[in-house]
């Protein structure tokens, strides 16, 4: 029997390890179109897939990405309400491995799709 608090062999685990497969991928894309803080990402997530890719956190991905260079720091600012934002913006080497990342997925998803119509 699975425990109630195990994801395994469950719909939400499956999109648990898709966001955890696909979120750096897409911090990179977001980040490729303009320096970013991370509540900003979280939000632009949500609204640009209506609602259906929510994430509660970015740091961890953010801090690997940082860790291999394919972001950097973009600059700080405080907020109206006293917060300070920290701005990412994307590498010369995150652009190559956004690219690569981005012709896995498509590869990878075409060949899922070829299997599910089959």
């Amino acid at each position: 029997m699975i425990k109630p608090s195990t994801k395994s062999g469950t719909a939400a685990g499956m999109r648990d390890n898709y966001k955890k497969a696909t979120v750096e991928m897409l911090i990179l894309h977001l980040l490729s179109t303009k320096p970013m803080y991370v509540y900003e990402m979280i939000q632009a997530f949500e609204s640009r897939s209506s609602g259906q890719y929510r994430v509660t956190t970015l740091y961890p991905a953010i801090y690997r990405l940082l860790k291999f260079g394919y972001i950097r720091e973009h600059g700080k600012k405080v907020s109206e309400d006293n917060r300070l934002r920290r701005f990412y913006a994307i590498s010369e080497p995150g652009k190559m491995y956004l690219e690569s990342l981005r012709a896995d997925f498509y590869r990878l998803s075409e060949g899922v799709r070829l299997i599910l119509e089959d």
